[in-house]
């Protein structure tokens, strides 16, 4: 009787092990005043200033030292970084270093605008929310959106390939809306707003298809009701569209509250 539960008892245990031997162990950052963390801030001009406020928001947070790489470029498309990232070539000497930087980043935030992404037969043309003076909106249908989703996944399956299982630290976002004292006296502040939603609903999706922690730039500083002027708080230069210091540091705060664990991709 004493043999049988003996060799029962050794069989569980055999059991626990074997099944704990099949799970991966969880990912987590070196940290330490001696450790430098690699920030690729990827993104377009609604990333002015955001680079030095996120790795200085790091900095505080976890200790390490941060090495910025800043590719916030104007009108930075995610056609455009796909491109580089599946071997088209570049005269710029500083994109040609994107793919090496990517592929040493330990922290990537990104937001790539949806120019050069075109859907065939539901085109994008919402440029009226850009103007201070437009009274029409065009289109914005979601289902513009579709190639964008598909090329934002494309680049964050990149970068994970580029990192080959190393722990990452990657962050999705979407586009604030300085703009909305001009849609309300154009009259097209409803179907500018959805057009907004409909950009963060696609940047949001593409982000999840990764196991990505999201931050919406337009419910976090626009307001949960999407009601609020983010040029009356300071956070918007004289132009009425890009962000000021102010509103940098108000992101990388953000951000921070996502908080620095790696991704683990699905």
């Amino acid at each position: 009787m004493i043999k049988k539960y003996s060799t029962q008892i050794i069989l569980f245990f055999l059991l626990i092990s074997i099944s704990l031997s099949g799970c991966s162990t969880k990912a987590v950052m070196p940290t330490g005043a001696d450790v430098t963390w690699n920030l690729v801030v990827l993104g377009d001009s609604s990333f002015w200033e955001l680079g030095e406020a996120y790795a200085e928001q790091i900095r505080q947070d976890v200790g390490v030292q941060v090495e910025l790489h800043d590719y916030a470029i104007g009108s930075f498309s995610a056609g455009q970084v796909l491109d580089i990232l599946q071997g088209g070539q570049t005269a710029s000497q500083q994109l040609r270093n994107l793919p090496g930087d990517l592929a040493n980043a330990d922290v990537v935030v990104m937001f790539l605008n949806p120019n050069l992404s075109e859907t065939p037969g539901y085109p994008m043309d919402f440029g009226g929310c850009f103007s201070s003076t437009a009274k029409e909106v065009g289109t914005c249908d979601p289902r513009s959106f579709t190639v964008w989703i598909e090329d934002l996944k494309s680049i964050w399956g990149e970068i994970l390939r580029l990192r080959d299982g190393k722990p990452t630290i990657l962050r999705g976002t979407d586009l604030y809306a300085p703009y909305m004292v001009d849609w309300q006296k154009n009259g097209i502040y409803d179907d500018c707003l959805q057009c907004w939603m409909n950009i963060s609903n696609a940047a949001r999706q593409a982000a999840e298809a990764y196991n990505i922690p999201f931050l919406s730039r337009l419910d976090a500083i626009n307001g949960p009701n999407h009601d609020i002027n983010p040029r009356a708080l300071g956070f918007i230069v004289e132009d009425g569209e890009h962000p000021t210091p102010l509103l940098a540091q108000f992101t990388a705060q953000k951000l921070a509250e996502l908080g620095y664990e790696p991704v683990t991709p699905p």
